[in-house]
């Protein structure tokens, strides 16, 4: 026999390897842990936020802005209170701490931006504070020489909005629907930080108006794309259209396509305001969201009673609506995971604590970080949980 291995061969001895390894490195489940939870200045333990920036720059975690309740739930008459504040979350072997000593805070508060973890800092685009919503965008780089974190503008988004789905390839920063005052957005625009003279391009639009997506960038059989995961959208009722939907933007030919619908492997699931990341070449998990059951039920109390006309009538709906939020059982706790090369969803497990809404999920040296959000109506979390992938 030959002692040299005929090309064809060789190329099933590669192929077996590599679908070997890929089976060895199959995602089954997530283990998690509790590596901190969020302090007020005085060393008490936060309320938490929603809407709240997360990110990860120069191996520190921070977390930034967001909204809560301090005195009332919602439907008890509270005010929503607005953040500008900085906490820097940093990790010496396995045990992570909040740096005491950071003075830094955002240039105005904040909650519900878009953001994003890129190599020059992480970037936040628009967002809503008590005078309304915002186009301002910034990056937040932290200066471990100077114990700060450092906070440059960028230019101003084209719109005000709110809820926008915000990613990145390399230096390009996309940004990518959300809520304007009045209508959800189908915008789709980029930023290259890297230019001499950064400004928003617009690009193809999205097929249909999404806020509160899950906005990520992962390979696959057509390169590295931007896929858009869930989302709802604005309607003159006041009652959302929830979606299931999985869209991709072919980066080389710059137009949307349409992916399998989002479900557990057996059943669709309208899913929003959720956590998502991109594993390894063809991997992206879904960690937290909301399928909108209730919050559906929600919306329509709102819209019955703005249509009510006696005060009694308006009282008994919104008692009903009342008692819906207290007795809310917290969101959807499913891990979805999603795979591009057979562009088909499966389940790995659940979430074992109340599933995070209206935050963003990052990566932190391998591991999935999911920090503070929304965990029943009203009610905010300082957790900051982070997930190891087995």
């Amino acid at each position: 026999m030959n002692k040299y291995f005929s090309p064809l061969i060789l190329s099933l001895l590669i192929m077996s390897t590599t679908d070997a390894l890929s089976q060895k490195k199959a995602i089954t489940h997530i283990e998690w842990k509790k590596a901190a939870q969020l302090q007020n200045a005085d060393g008490s333990i936060s309320l938490g936020f929603a809407g709240a920036i997360n990110g990860v720059t120069n191996d520190v975690l921070i977390v930034s802005g967001g909204a809560n309740f301090q005195d009332k739930k919602p439907w008890e008459g509270g005010k929503k209170h607005y953040s500008k504040e900085i906490h820097v979350l940093q990790k010496c072997n396995n045990t992570y701490s909040w740096n005491k000593e950071v003075q830094s805070t955002l240039p105005e508060p904040i909650a519900y931006c878009g953001s994003t973890s890129t190599d020059l800092g992480v970037v936040y685009v628009g967002g809503e504070n008590e005078n309304g919503l915002s186009n301002k965008a910034f990056i937040l780089k932290w200066n471990a020489s100077k114990n700060k974190v450092e906070t440059k503008s960028l230019p101003n988004f084209p719109v005000h909005i709110t809820n926008i789905g915000l990613t990145h390839i390399g230096n390009v920063i996309y940004a990518i629907g959300g809520d304007e005052a009045t209508k959800s957005s189908d915008l789709f625009l980029s930023l290259d930080l890297k230019s001499n003279t950064p400004e928003w391009k617009t690009l193809p639009k999205l097929p249909i108006a999404l806020a509160n997506s899950v906005s990520v960038v992962q390979k696959d059989k057509n390169g590295t794309n931007i896929y858009v995961i869930g989302g709802r959208t604005k309607t003159p009722s006041g009652i959302s259209d929830l979606h299931n939907t999985t869209f991709v933007f072919n980066i080389k030919k710059q137009i949307w396509e349409s992916r399998a619908n989002l479900s557990d492997g057996e059943n669709t699931t309208n899913f929003s305001a959720g956590a998502g990341v991109a594993v390894g070449n063809h991997s992206i998990l879904i960690v937290g969201g909301d399928n909108g059951e209730t919050f559906h039920k929600i919306e329509t109390y709102l819209s019955q009673i703005a249509l009510a006309y006696s005060p009694e009538e308006k009282a008994r709906l919104a008692a009903e609506k009342n008692k819906l939020n207290t007795n809310h059982d917290g969101f959807y706790k499913g891990i979805l995971l999603y795979d591009t090369r057979t562009d088909s969803w499966s389940t790995i497990g659940e979430l074992p604590f109340l599933a995070h809404v209206t935050t963003t999920a990052v990566l932190w040296n391998d591991e999935i970080v999911l920090s503070n959000g929304e965990v029943k109506p009203g009610i905010r979390t300082p957790n900051v949980m982070l997930g190891t992938i087995k």
